[in-house]
């Protein structure tokens, strides 16, 4: 349509819409059923009237190319990610996943646009294969392609074996058997069984057969995962190991050492060194009076000193134990 005819169009529209506003306003109001329907009918024809502005052809854009890419191996998956404005998500309809593996890219999936990750199991190892991204507006337009990436997956080393967990002073030291020379690991932490989500504890893959967890609850279980990890462009992490748990019963702490009684007026007082582990709860004191036969425990305290008012004018031998998270430590004696 040329534009004289738009024009056109729009002086018919509007003088159309200027002649209908004068005929309400001059029809007979015996022929109008009330007056409240010519005040009805006036604010409806005032917001008819007028030029009408072009459609908008903003659904129509293309859409922004997915971008930052990136691969990884784990267990039996190539795991494809990548990133998307927020704001322009709600505008597309999602993303078409293309692999290449001789020369020409095909669609092998499509996920919706709350999607940013892709995980393919079906590859095949020491083949070549290339990824791109294309997102999909609402309206079916297609953005440019991503830039491409590259994979060749290689056979993973297999999980480490003998995975052990000793509690010690300040941490957690986990070791195992190596997997094979250079092998490299992550190692996952959870409060349930079978269940680890989320990062590695180590912030860089561990090279040796050794890890120590510094960040410790005593009072609660843990359990213990170790897989091989090779760092790369990309990525590869290999099968788990068996977990190890560490129940709240490991943390046994140290017993404490060097007890000195000191006899005073009407109480003796003890003083001992603390037992090394940071996460020891306190102190508890027993104490046999001569003449009998079982210990008594007569007190807890969480530094290492107590006061005895009880009993001084007998002899007495004492028994301190560290308390850790469920049980005491063997026992420190003095008389």
């Amino acid at each position: 349509m040329s534009l004289r005819a738009k024009r056109g169009n729009l002086a018919f529209e509007s003088r159309d819409c200027r002649v209908a506003l004068l005929l309400a306003m001059t029809v007979p109001l015996r022929r109008i059923i009330s007056l409240s329907a010519v005040l009805l009918v006036i604010p409806l024809l005032l917001l008819s009237c007028g030029k009408k502005g072009p459609p908008s052809l903003k659904a129509f854009e293309k859409p922004q190319a997915p971008a930052a890419l990136s691969l990884a191996h784990r267990e039996d998956m190539l795991i494809l990610s990548w990133a998307y404005p927020d704001n322009l998500r709600q505008g597309i309809k999602g993303f078409h996943i293309l692999r290449s593996e001789n020369g020409s890219f095909e669609r092998v999936a499509f996920i919706g646009s709350d999607g940013s990750s892709y995980a393919d199991g079906d590859f095949r190892l020491n083949v070549a294969y290339k990824y791109k991204i294309i997102a999909a507006s609402r309206k079916d337009v297609l953005s440019d392609a991503s830039p491409v990436i590259a994979v060749t997956a290689v056979a993973l080393p297999a999980p480490p074996v003998n995975i052990k967990a000793a509690v010690k002073q300040e941490a957690v030291e986990l070791s195992w058997s190596s997997s094979g020379e250079g092998a490299c690991y992550n190692v996952y932490k959870s409060a349930k069984k079978d269940v680890f989500e989320g990062a590695p504890l180590n912030n860089a893959p561990v090279c040796a057969v050794l890890f120590r967890d510094s960040a410790i609850t005593p009072g609660m279980p843990a359990y213990y995962t170790v897989r091989p990890f090779s760092p790369g462009e990309v990525p590869a992490e290999g099968y788990p190991s068996a977990e190890v748990e560490v129940p709240p019963s490991a943390f046994v702490p140290s017993p404490p050492s060097d007890l000195r009684i000191a006899q005073g007026d009407n109480s003796r007082f003890l003083s001992w060194k603390e037992a090394p582990e940071s996460w020891v709860r306190g102190y508890r004191v027993y104490r046999r009076a001569e003449g009998e036969t079982e210990f008594v425990f007569i007190g807890e305290v969480r530094s290492p000193a107590f006061v005895d008012s009880g009993k001084t004018d007998k002899k007495a031998r004492y028994r301190i134990r560290a308390v850790g998270p469920a049980s005491e430590s063997a026992p420190l004696e003095g008389q």
